[in-house]
């Protein structure tokens, strides 16, 4: 991977000129001319909207270009599917609507504090629209002690099973920040969340931190068509926001992380001495300063009340900040295979990688349970191991494309560079 001194491919190249004018059409469509986007080819456009759609700002891309009064400028066709784009959308946040509302309705009646993260609550309180900013899923955050009830109470109200996510409950209990995903059935997928990220070498900050226990004193209850439903406090929230980009993802789960921020910020009066020491307290400061630099660099005249420390971490010209902003458009069906690269890369020794991928091949007991409806502890787990190298043989292609991809071997690079800038 790719040693400090962050070496991109050249500037000048179609790549990163697409990338460029992609995030400026997202954060400073303002500061564009009309003969800016008219330059635009269809192969560009062809390419814009395949990262849109990939990465889910399809309608905001609808919504910023036509905020600047550019919409006219851009190719019929564009524009009809920016506009079919944002009209789903539209119908789609009212369908979640009412299926977090039916989430947090059963939780209420078991008697189970919860409270939503993320997605659901930017999507109705800090977008200027809710179908602004579409949610793969609804994340609610419960006690651990109470989560199998609350994930047993949804199952009994309605909800259902993922067959794509039919692993054990207590397995995932034991060592996921989540139980498996649920869903409603021709709705929203649902995560039972116990914590809110996952510890790890980037960021090893005490789990207790990240539990009901803690976010739920700092909640806030809004009503939402008349229901009265808690979600994280904005620090937190725009905490949890800049560690899942940086520290979880390496900006893997797109720009819709700038738009985010940009419009917490916008909406809601931040207590920044809290926040700097919730990051400090979770050792995610040097993620965090990553992402608002990043904010500041592509969506200039944000308000960030930057603490001395925090701010003496990264410059506003760090060279970081541009390898960041093109992995913000990394391939998200490649992600898994650029992870596994990098983490073979990591490997000095052939015996050691040679070892990392027999652990794929032969995973634990548990990781088989979390994968497949059967107990770790049943001899019936070893009848599930043909079925994972099934599934692993399914990927083996894809992985050995992404292997030799030019987009793959510069997100590799990008996610390498990345992450040892996060380790100092």
């Amino acid at each position: 991977m790719t040693e400090p001194g962050y070496s991109l491919v050249d500037p000048m190249s179609g790549a990163v000129a697409r990338e460029d004018m992609t995030l400026a059409l997202i954060c400073r469509p303002d500061q564009m001319q009309g003969s800016d986007i008219g330059a635009l080819t269809g192969d560009d456009w062809s390419q814009i909207l395949a990262w849109a759609a990939e990465h889910r700002f399809m309608p905001y891309l609808h919504y910023s270009i036509g905020r600047a009064g550019l919409r006219d400028t851009l190719p019929a066709e564009v524009q009809r599917t920016l506009a079919a784009a944002y009209r789903r959308s539209t119908l789609r946040a009212l369908s979640m609507q009412r299926d977090m509302i039916h989430v947090s309705r059963v939780l209420d009646d078991a008697g189970i504090g919860h409270l939503f993260l993320k997605g659901a609550y930017l999507a109705h309180f800090a977008y200027p629209e809710s179908g602004l900013r579409p949610m793969r899923d609804l994340d609610v955050l419960v006690r651990r002690d109470q989560a199998m009830a609350a994930f047993n109470a949804l199952l009994a109200n309605g909800l259902e099973r993922n067959p794509k996510h039919m692993g054990n409950p207590e397995v995932y209990l034991a060592g996921s920040k989540h139980l498996p995903t649920i869903r409603v059935p021709g709705g929203a997928s649902v995560e039972v969340h116990t914590l809110t990220t996952t510890p790890s070498a980037l960021m090893p900050y005490d789990p207790a931190l990240g539990r009901h226990e803690v976010l739920g004193q700092r909640a806030v209850r809004r009503t939402v068509a008349g229901q009265d439903i808690s979600f994280s406090g904005p620090e937190d929230l725009l905490l949890h926001i800049c560690v899942h980009a940086v520290l979880d993802n390496q900006f893997n789960n797109g720009p819709l992380t700038l738009t985010d921020i940009a419009w917490i910020l916008d909406h809601h009066q931040i207590d920044w001495p809290t926040f700097w020491d919730l990051a400090r307290q979770q050792q995610a400061t040097r993620g965090v300063a990553l992402a608002l630099r990043l904010l500041e660099r592509e969506w200039p005249g944000q308000q960030i009340a930057w603490d001395d420390a925090a701010a003496a971490i990264i410059r506003a010209d760090d060279p970081i900040l541009p390898v960041a902003a093109h992995s913000l458009l990394r391939s998200v069906e490649a992600r898994g295979d650029v992870a596994l690269q990098a983490e073979l890369a990591d490997t000095p020794t052939v015996g050691g990688k040679i070892g990392r991928l027999l652990g794929r091949a032969f995973p634990s007991r548990a990781r088989i349970a979390r994968e497949f409806p059967v107990d770790a502890r049943s001899p019936r787990v070893f009848l599930y191991y043909p079925l994972k190298w099934w599934r692993l043989r399914l990927r083996l292609s894809g992985f050995l494309r992404n292997s030799t991809d030019d987009r793959a071997q510069r997100d590799l690079d990008n996610f390498g560079t990345i992450v040892n800038w996060l380790k100092g």
